[in-house]
């Protein structure tokens, strides 16, 4: 009789889940990264490896991984970390049973799709209009999301020029757990004669540069940080950038990191600084 009791209930369960009156836990949380969306990502310079990994980890993707797309992943910038992430989470053709509800794209996903189309509007339309109000909608969906103010800190400062107002949305996204996302040129010589262009990442308690070609690539905590300050005059005069300003680590770091802002101007540099929480 237990048996029997027992088979029933294994029975009601199965026909329960087949019938979805049961959810079943999703492995992924909204609609899966398409390819174009993914390249254009990486070509913005916008997110760390890590935000893009944590995306592709969160939602999956929906191509694979062959050896063309690999080829023009690569050319955007993909580091090795956002390759394997790719290819641990194709999805095929399954969909997250928390993607869509009623036939309509979850919060989340809208989110993300305002963030896409913001990023496309920006790089490729040149819309800065049409991106900073889709960033706007982003940020009434889910004001305590971070990502939305990054890029619109981005936005300010690249694009409409506005310092004050790229400095108060990234502290903003800093203070939700997010970061400052600022392209410069790090110098190898002392002179700026040989560089690399990359982006520097400021975020709580954390500085992080990911060079463009992946070579000079370092991160370091705030409290590692001995020194950061504007070069003197005098030095900026024998440098090929303007604006530069110097990092000293400490600790096991003996490397003293230079850079110089891609917008030349000193102000700029002042404001890295201050985002850092050393100025």
């Amino acid at each position: 009789m237990k048996y029997d009791c027992l088979n029933f209930r294994l029975f009601l369960l199965l026909f329960l889940i087949l019938c979805g009156a049961i959810a079943v836990p999703a492995q992924y949380k909204g609609d899966p990264v398409k390819r174009d969306r993914l390249i254009n990502t990486l070509r913005s310079k916008q997110f760390q490896t890590r935000d893009i990994i944590q995306v592709i980890n969160e939602n999956g993707v929906d191509f694979r991984l062959d050896a063309a797309t690999q080829k023009q992943l690569v050319a955007a910038g993909a580091r090795p970390p956002v390759l394997d992430a790719v290819r641990r989470n194709y999805r095929g053709d399954n969909r997250s049973a928390s993607s869509v509800r009623g036939g309509r794209a979850t919060g989340g996903d809208s989110y993300n799709a305002l963030l896409d189309d913001a990023v496309a509007a920006y790089d490729q339309q040149r819309n800065q209009r049409k991106a900073n109000e889709l960033l706007q909608r982003a940020v009434n969906l889910q004001p305590n999301n971070p990502r939305a103010y990054q890029l619109l800190g981005f936005l300010n400062l690249y694009g409409a020029k506005n310092f004050n107002e790229a400095e108060r949305y990234w502290k903003k996204s800093i203070s939700l757990g997010g970061a400052a996302v600022l392209r410069v040129t790090h110098d190898h010589d002392g002179s700026f004669l040989t560089t690399c262009e990359g982006s520097l990442y400021i975020s709580r308690n954390i500085v992080r540069f990911e060079s463009d070609d992946n070579v000079h690539t370092f991160e370091t905590t705030d409290a590692n940080i001995k020194k950061i300050e504007v070069n003197s005059t005098l030095r900026r005069l024998f440098q090929l950038r303007g604006g530069s300003f110097k990092m000293v680590l400490g600790r096991d770091d003996r490397a003293n990191w230079n850079f110089a802002p891609l917008s030349g101007k000193t102000d700029e540099s002042k404001m890295i600084i201050r985002l850092i929480g050393k100025g």
